[in-house]
């Protein structure tokens, strides 16, 4: 592809790039923006705009690990469950998002018209056409499939919490 046209797609690719790490079913949305924007305006003694900063943020870091009833964790985790049986995944022990509880605690795994296995092949696309390479790439999924594994073990608090018990 032409360095032009690759060029043309990477708006859309970064749109779908913050999709995939940025956005979650709620309850009111299935695609609902979870981060947000700050920008700071820099003026001078005219009170004329000098520059300034726009800052991309995201708004609900809780959302890994607490899902309300109906509600969906971040797209990505589902891609990443979806394609667990890829050759490349073997090692990170993935199954379905229903086994893990950072995922399958809202009680709502998948979202009606919306194939998360297809998805997470566009999300790479982005992150390559992005310029993340492939070595990275599989280093954010292991994270990614750490905090889910995280997500399913048990602590049990012992002697008035001074000390606990993994299950």
């Amino acid at each position: 592809m032409h360095i032009l046209a690759k060029r043309a797609f990477v708006p859309n690719t970064v749109f779908l790039f913050a999709q995939s790490i940025g956005n979650a079913k709620t309850t009111r949305n299935d695609n609902s923006s979870r981060f947000g924007k700050y920008i700071q305006i820099g003026f001078d003694k005219r009170y004329h705009i000098i520059g300034a900063n726009m800052r991309t943020y995201l708004l609900e870091k809780s959302r890994v690990v607490f899902q309300a009833e109906d509600e969906r964790n971040y797209h990505l985790f589902y891609q990443l469950c979806a394609s667990a049986g890829l050759p490349e995944f073997k090692d990170l022990a993935l199954t379905s998002a229903e086994d893990f509880f950072y995922t399958a605690q809202g009680g709502d795994t998948s979202i009606d018209g919306v194939d998360d296995a297809s998805d997470f092949e566009k999300t790479r696309q982005a992150f390559t056409l992005l310029g993340v390479k492939e070595s990275h790439q599989m280093t954010i999924f292991k994270i990614l499939a750490a905090i889910l594994h995280l997500g399913n073990l048990d602590f049990r608090s012992e002697r008035d919490g001074e000390s606990c018990t993994l299950l």
